[in-house]
């Protein structure tokens, strides 16, 4: 008869403690991975969101009513790397004339803030509202938002598009 002298090893012990490593260093990578990338702040109506979450539903119904009175057309605009200017198209749906629109946009990328170009001052050519000139210098997809204010009507709009 033929004795066994080997010890037999039990790997159990090394199998749980590689695991709890690996967990460990999956949960320092990832708090490393999100200290890297923030979270951006949503400017969704160009408001905190905060804010938009506190009063949606007043924003939808102002939003039902300027639509009933007015239209908001970005259509025109091709935005490409270097200068660039936005026109934005308003038209009254009883053919009225818009007298003196406060427009607001924001020209961004989908997923920062870092990017933003904000535009205040339009010029009115008789027929549409065209912002100073700005310069794109990344190409991708870009999105122009507009908040169009005539007298107590607030209404938005979100053009997307991407820049070559």
């Amino acid at each position: 008869m033929q004795q066994n002298n080997k010890k037999e090893i039990n790997y159990w012990p090394y199998a749980i403690v590689g695991m709890i490593l690996t967990v460990v260093i999956l949960g320092i990578w990832t708090i490393k991975v999100a200290v890297n990338n923030p979270v951006q702040l949503d400017n969704s109506y160009m408001m905190k969101y905060q804010d938009v979450d506190e009063n949606i539903n007043e924003i939808m119904a102002k939003q039902k009513l300027f639509d009933l009175k007015y239209q908001i057309d970005l259509s025109s605009n091709k935005l490409k790397i270097g200068k660039n200017k936005v026109v934005v198209n308003l038209i009254s749906k009883d053919s009225n004339i818009i007298n003196n629109p406060e427009i607001t946009v924001v020209v961004t990328r989908p997923t920062t803030t870092q990017y933003d170009i904000h535009l205040n001052n339009f010029e009115f050519n008789g027929k549409s509202y065209i912002s100073e000139e700005f310069e794109l210098k990344n190409g991708g997809r870009w999105n122009i938002e507009v908040r169009v204010k005539i007298g107590e009507d607030i209404g938005y709009k979100t053009y997307k598009l991407f820049v070559k």
